[in-house]
């Protein structure tokens, strides 16, 4: 701020101390979850004498269910600390409350501390890897010291981390705000404005300066950085340097006794802005006539305004300085990146590439050895970026685990490099630790000039693929940004066909080997654009998952299904059908409930459909996916797994999985000709299903020889064109028709 009126000659010594404000109580909310009250209770009276910090105050709310806990956590949402039982209502209820948490309620700040009197069910490392949880703790070994360290511990930890996210809100809409309103927020400007103003109010125009320097030390560091005038000569030079001797003595006094200095030639004023960034301010206004008391009195006034301004931009600045750079590391944000990119010019975009650098296995280095470890091993990578890249390079930590990286496109990255980049040691306290990253590299010239914020987010994610693909080094081609953009519009203009319920289904007849005859049917879900082509289905289908939108358009595709089916029954033909389900949909608590209810308004027998899931589905997470299924058994639907052979089942899986049949995948069938590898996996798969009593389909039969071996192996039914297309509701009634006068 700048100095309080006793320190202006001109103003009068009335200013008062303000009372010091009641101080607020900091409020420890914790919540604990729990279905054994006995257990709950004993918890909240050790809770109950933890020593809690001056001006602070424990409030403990208690659940006994997951859903009740969510409803809670839906209406306070300051609660710091969750003490979590894994085991209540479900065996897994408060694992899968984790993720209502984190993803459903969005709250990322929380602190949750799984407890568990069962490890064995929920292994800490599994669970840990898993899952976003801050500790795991065993209840036998929680001792009263134990818990009291760990309420405390993550209390101070939520307390810290919701200040941040509080103040980097408020920062980025304070300084949107300031930015608005014009330059005079700008130095040179509010100073050159300042020198014409105390002027006109003295009534003068010979011209003044402008100096800054640090207020600790101002005799060797104060400069000017604006004059105007019969002082522009002077623009750039020091206090000290001999061009300004004339002036010396009245700054000299101003700087000393950190006041306004008024002589019958010149004014001098004095501000400092101290407490924000130690700065100090001298304006020099040149008089060839004696300043009046009526001049006086008017400048008392300004420079009260002028006192303010320094303070405002100082402020600013600071703003400006807190919202782009990283609170903890002093090093350029991720909103710091978005604004270099968003303030390029064209020229300057076809001239630059951006380097987006991961540090694989941040997160488990994070869990192992803490917070200010891996803060170390971020500045420790700062550091050596800056002397591998060249300089000018703009370096930024725009993600918790990531850099980014601008500079001239021009730059060779070589082999070396990429190697330095991708692979190297990080020493922190002295000890080498060997690390790996990923590397994304882009070129902005095979780029549309697009918002900041998409291309942030759209190299974070081809960044996460080369990760989960264990690809070090990843280049972005041309080609990838026109997928990417056809992908963007697809997306777009599927969320419009769902809404509008435009999207298609056609049916593919599965027919009994042995005998020719049509024993079932699989709905395929098509989308035709407006004009007239179709978009494949493993196309939309993928945008559809990484969109969030694939359980509303699965609901719509069943409903197709069911109106479909409807009309097979109405002309005589009660034949199943199935329909395919994702994960998303299994998992999603309603989707089993809008089966169900479709099933009551169609008035249709469950025995006629035929759920297919995916062998990598159904196994990529087993426990809850076969929960969710035996749901649909029970409702008298039947279960198939689809493109066996090409997942990762495993045998113990196999013999308990909850499934009807099982269909040999069509990239088998394709190569039964020519690979002899695919006919011992069709064979393998055709023993398992006979040893296990599952039906067999074969799927993508396109020709006699297919069709004739997998009969001869065992194959019970087969699907694909070799005895139809997919078809439309229409057509399919026509070739019924045929079929049956064959």
């Amino acid at each position: 701020m700048a100095q309080s009126t006793e320190s202006y000659k001109f103003l009068e010594d009335s200013a008062q101390t303000p009372e010091p404000s009641r101080r607020q109580v900091n409020l420890w909310k914790v919540l604990s979850v729990e279905d054994d009250l006995d257990y709950q209770s004993a918890l909240v009276s050790s809770l109950e004498s933890l020593i809690l910090p001056n001006h602070s105050k424990l409030q403990i709310l208690t659940a006994n269910s997951a859903f009740e806990a969510s409803t809670i956590l839906s209406t306070h949402k300051d609660i710091g600390l969750i003490l979590l039982d894994v085991v209540m209502e479900e065996d897994d209820a408060g694992l899968r409350l984790v993720s209502i948490i984190r993803e459903e309620l969005g709250n990322a700040l929380v602190r949750i501390v799984l407890l568990t009197g069962q490890p064995g069910f929920a292994p800490e490392k599994e669970v840990m890897s898993a899952l976003d949880i801050d500790e795991y703790w065993n209840k036998a070994d929680l001792k009263l010291d134990k818990l009291h360290s760990i309420v405390a511990s993550n209390m101070r930890t939520w307390n810290y981390m919701s200040e941040l996210a509080e103040a980097s809100q408020g920062l980025q809409i304070v300084l949107d705000a300031a930015k608005s309103i014009n330059s005079r927020y700008d130095l040179t400007t509010f100073t050159r404005t300042v020198l014409a103003e105390i002027g006109n109010i003295i009534g003068v125009k010979e011209g003044g300066l402008f100096c800054m320097g640090n207020s600790m030390n101002p005799f060797d560091d104060a400069m000017v950085l604006t004059a105007t005038g019969c002082f522009a000569d002077l623009e750039g030079l020091k206090l000290a340097d001999v061009q300004l001797s004339e002036l010396f003595e009245d700054l000299q006094a101003a700087l000393s006794e950190k006041h306004h200095v008024i002589t019958p030639k010149r004014s001098v004023f004095y501000f400092e802005t101290k407490d924000i960034n130690e700065q100090c301010y001298l304006i020099v206004v040149n008089s060839t006539t004696s300043v009046t008391e009526a001049h006086i009195n008017l400048l008392k006034v300004f420079s009260e305004n002028i006192s303010s301004g320094f303070t405002n931009i100082a402020l600013l600045n600071r703003v400006t300085e807190l919202a782009y750079t990283h609170s903890d590391l002093n090093i350029p944000n991720r909103n710091w990146l978005k604004k270099e990119i968003q303030s390029m010019c064209r020229l300057e975009w076809q001239q630059t590439r951006l380097l987006m650098l991961e540090v694989n296995y941040f997160d488990e280095m994070k869990f192992t050895f803490g917070y200010e470890f891996t803060q170390n091993v971020l500045i420790y990578i700062y550091q050596n970026l800056v002397q591998l890249l060249p300089t000018g390079s703009r370096i930024s930590l725009s993600g918790h685990k990531q850099f980014s990286i601008l500079l001239d496109s021009n730059f060779e990255l070589s082999h070396d490099l990429i190697d330095k980049l991708t692979y190297n040691e990080v020493k922190v306290d002295g000890v080498a630790h060997v690390s790996s990253f990923t590397l994304l590299d882009i070129r902005f010239d095979t780029l549309k000039q697009i918002p900041a914020e998409r291309i942030v987010s759209m190299a974070e994610s081809e960044l996460k693929q080369a990760s989960i693909n264990n690809i070090n080094y990843l280049q972005h081609s041309q080609q990838e940004t026109d997928l990417i953009d056809r992908r963007y519009r697809l997306m777009d203009e599927l969320r419009n066909t769902i809404r509008g319920g435009k999207l298609s289904v056609m049916l593919q007849p599965k027919v009994c080997l042995s005998t020719g005859k049509v024993v079932g049917f699989e709905s395929l879900a098509r989308w035709q654009r407006d004009d007239g082509c179709f978009v494949p289905p493993d196309e939309f289908i993928a945008i559809a998952e990484a969109s969030g939108l694939i359980i509303k358009l699965d609901c719509l595709i069943f409903e197709k299904t069911m109106e479909a089916l409807k009309t097979l029954i109405s002309l005589g033909y009660r034949i199943p059908v199935a329909f395919n389900a994702s994960s998303f949909d299994l998992l999603h608590p309603d989707y089993f409930n809008f089966v169900a209810n479709c099933l009551v308004s169609f008035d249709i027998a469950p025995e006629l459909l035929d759920l297919e899931v995916t062998e990598t589905q159904s196994m990529s997470d087993y426990e809850r996916i076969q929960k969710c299924l035996q749901r649909f058994v029970a409702l008298g639907i039947k279960i198939s797994i689809d493109d066996f052979g090409t997942g990762y089942s495993s045998l113990a899986h196999i013999s308990n999985i909850t499934a009807n049949s099982i269909k040999i995948d069509r990239s088998f069938v394709s190569k039964l000709e020519t690979d002899k590898n695919s006919e011992h996996v069709i064979n393998m798969i055709l023993k398992l299903g006979k040893q296990f009593d599952f039906s067999i389909v074969a799927e993508g039969i396109e020709t006699e020889y297919q069709k004739q071996w997998l009969s001869n192996a065992g194959c019970d039914i087969g699907q694909g064109y070799l005895f139809a297309r997919p078809m439309g509701i229409h057509d399919l009634i026509e070739w019924l028709a045929a079929d049956k006068r064959r």
